[in-house]
């Protein structure tokens, strides 16, 4: 029980290559290239509200979120519409497979770090890599059932069960990666918040409210802290 109140173990929230939804036995960059250097040259910094990838943007290029945040979006009549945050460990570029462009935009949310990788060299391994054939069909799995989720979000939830799914799913994928507190980092603002759930600045404004005013958590601009977690997940109507 002490385990969940330790603290943040990293201000960046960088994941290290222990927490890599890869995995640190089958490491792209490392299977690729064994000299440090080489390792080294494949990392990318990004400032903060810097595109990374176009929409349409043929996939010639994966990516791997070493520390920082980056949402995915499409454009409609000329407007965002986000459908996704991705954290340290995640990958980008597994959706687009199917049709070899980018099928969303990212942007950096924050200063991040990425592992670039060339799509082929990712492509070569999986034919010779049974491990890592077994670990992508995983890996795109996962981002399946990711999507069946937020579907099932939008469809079935109501505007407060919605903010307190999305708290506990950012609580649980950072538990994966060690970051094993209740205190969690927002890298996204409110505003992405409310695009990607279907809602309102305000409307998230008052649900925070609520449920501050319910002892279920304490939100302090960028960071919430969790005080009950039982309470979230019954407040969420949570089901894994």
């Amino acid at each position: 029980m002490h385990d969940i109140y330790k603290p943040i173990r990293s201000k960046s929230y960088s994941v290290s290559c222990e927490f890599c939804r890869i995995g640190p036995s089958i490491c792209i960059p490392k299977l690729l290239e064994n000299t440090l250097d080489n390792f080294i040259n494949r990392k990318k910094e990004i400032a903060k509200n810097q595109v990374i990838v176009d929409e349409g943007t043929p996939l010639d290029k994966i990516y791997i979120i070493n520390s920082g945040a980056v949402k995915t979006y499409i454009t409609v009549n000329g407007k965002e519409q986000i459908n996704g945050f991705y954290l340290p460990g995640d990958i980008i570029g597994l959706n687009s497979i199917h049709n070899l462009k980018y099928n969303n935009s990212v942007c950096a949310l924050t200063n991040t770090l990425v592992c670039e990788l060339k799509y082929n060299e990712l492509i070569g391994l999986v034919s010779q890599n049974t491990h890592m054939q077994n670990t992508l069909l995983k890996l795109m799995s996962e981002d399946i059932q990711d999507y069946q989720q937020l579907i099932l979000c939008f469809s079935q939830k109501n505007a407060e069960e919605k903010v307190a799914t999305f708290i506990y799913s950012l609580y649980l994928r950072y538990a994966r990666r060690g970051h094993i507190s209740l205190n969690i980092k927002l890298s996204m603002s409110r505003s992405d918040i409310a695009n990607y759930l279907g809602l309102t600045i305000e409307t998230i404004s008052r649900i925070l409210t609520r449920m501050q005013d319910l002892n279920i958590l304490t939100a302090r601009g960028k960071y919430i802290s969790i005080k009950d977690l039982s309470a979230l997940i019954k407040f969420a109507e949570y089901h894994k």
